[in-house]
């Protein structure tokens, strides 16, 4: 991390959005990832590995595609509230 960066933690505040903010803000980030993944890399890497005979490129393609798998199955989990705990202050988020 560059000396500028700032972390998003800060122990010593409290987030002001409410779970249902904090869930609608994760979701939109992750369908923004998922957009990135398919309409930019996906198809990038579907190429490199349509031209060549290498095998790492095969295994980058193979990670997108899996990497979009895994935000499908997770925004899939945002909409029916399985993830819901994760939000709640109170809750334990490793359940």
């Amino acid at each position: 991390m560059s000396a500028n960066a700032k972390t998003l933690y800060d122990p010593h505040t409290n987030p002001s959005a409410s779970p249902e903010q904090q869930i609608l803000a994760v979701h939109t980030f992750l369908m923004q990832c998922r957009a990135w993944a398919e309409e930019r890399e996906i198809p990038k890497r579907s190429r490199l590995a349509k031209d060549s005979e290498n095998p790492e490129s095969t295994a980058k393609l193979e990670a997108w595609l899996s990497y979009v798998r895994f935000l499908n199955h997770t925004l899939v989990e945002l909409e029916e509230g399985t993830l819901d705990h994760w939000f709640r202050e109170d809750s334990d988020r490793h359940m």
